[in-house]
């Protein structure tokens, strides 16, 4: 009893485990694609070496009507910087001028507001989470915003504080500041133009860089790029991450076939008296090392079928309510992206399977010692074993 109940608990932790260190890893990738580029951007050559608002895209609203014919959805985007202050506080932002409705398609910014609403009014601003403390700005607060517009001349002009956005990453937070791409036009004294457009796939089981590629036949005149391909240094972080993810999970797995290491070696020496009346009445070795083996793998059949039962039971809780950690933590920002303080597991054959797989293994080998020193035990000497 003592054998299955560790076996189960062991096991239904373990796999508890996994699913919520996978999901972590899984809305780390979500949150760096919905919370800022898209899954792909579209730019005019060479925009992403200097980011000049003079490489633009011209009537991207074509662009987007071919994109949304393969199933796809898309946002125009338009990025400058100027000087925004707020009484006394000023501060240099990166500017974003999204689609109100077509944003809402690709990214999820509207439902990361920490205070206020999303973009809705002429003037409307949102702010970072940051940059709003550094301005020292509240809702309904009017901003000046100083920029160069694109024909030289300078743009300024008032807009209302709408809503502050939540911790997202440390570049958006800092600096960034969202108004409608109408505004954004004004201000910068552009036409039908846009700097960036930012897609998402409405099919998620289509490679990335197949989808990519798609595009790209399509609209061979701009730059077409990977979330992963524009920002390596978070995919190479996320992918050590992943492979972190593995290391921990072994030496969570060890720590597990441990214990049952011990409750193994328990378990056999506890029955050394047992086996050796066995012997005495004419069990021969073999014999004993086979029992020992038949019963310790129907023990580990049973224990983990239940254990199974129970981790799955838990992880599936996990994946439907989450593990709430906001009463600790707002929290945190990884590698440049966000991890929200509402934990979610994921539960599929990775994070189920692969445990059940370890610890059966592990028990059969952990009573490996135990058996062979029970079975070449003289039956005088079994009896007498402490």
């Amino acid at each position: 009893m003592i054998t299955q109940f560790a076996l189960v608990v062991a096991l239904s932790l373990m796999i508890a485990f996994a699913g919520l260190t996978w999901g972590l890893v899984n809305q780390m990738e979500r949150n760096a694609t919905i919370l800022g580029p898209g899954e792909i951007q579209i730019h005019s050559p060479g925009y992403l070496d200097d980011r000049s608002i003079y490489r633009v895209i011209e009537h991207p609203g074509t662009i987007i009507n071919k994109i949304e014919k393969i199933g796809a959805r898309a946002a125009p985007r338009l990025q400058g910087f100027g000087l925004v202050s707020q009484g006394e506080n000023s501060s240099g932002a990166q500017i974003w001028g999204v689609d109100i409705y077509r944003e809402k398609e690709v990214t999820e910014f509207h439902t990361h507001i920490f205070k206020g609403y999303f973009l809705k009014k002429k003037r409307d601003v949102i702010l970072g989470k940051k940059i709003a403390v550094t301005l020292d700005a509240s809702i309904g607060n009017e901003l000046v915003i100083v920029t160069q517009a694109a024909d030289g001349s300078i743009g300024n002009d008032l807009y209302r504080v709408a809503g502050i956005l939540n911790g997202i990453s440390e570049e958006i937070d800092r600096s960034t500041i969202m108004m409608s791409i109408s505004d954004f036009k004004n201000i910068f004294n552009l036409g039908d133009v846009a700097t960036e457009i930012a897609i998402r796939r409405s099919d998620k089981t289509e490679n990335l860089n197949s989808f990519r590629d798609r595009i790209k036949n399509i609209i061979p005149e701009e730059e077409v790029k990977t979330w992963r391909e524009i920002f390596p240094a978070i995919s190479d972080m996320l992918e050590l991450t992943n492979a972190s993810i593995y290391i921990l999970l072994i030496i969570i797995y060890l720590a597990g076939s441990l214990i049952m290491l011990n409750t193994m070696l328990m378990s056999v020496f506890e029955r050394i008296k047992e086996l050796g009346i066995m012997m005495a009445i004419g069990f021969r070795p073999m014999q004993v090392l086979i029992l020992i083996f038949l019963e310790t793998f129907f023990l580990t059949l049973c224990g983990s079928l239940v254990g199974l039962l129970g981790g799955v039971s838990l992880s599936l809780y996990l994946t439907h309510y989450g593990l709430d950690l906001s009463s600790i933590t707002e929290g945190f920002s990884f590698v440049g992206i966000l991890a929200e303080p509402h934990w979610f597991a994921v539960t599929n054959f990775n994070t189920v399977f692969p445990p059940v797989i370890f610890l059966f293994a592990l028990s059969l080998i952990a009573v490996i010692y135990p058996a062979m020193k029970a079975s070449l035990l003289k039956p005088v000497d079994a009896l007498v074993f402490h």
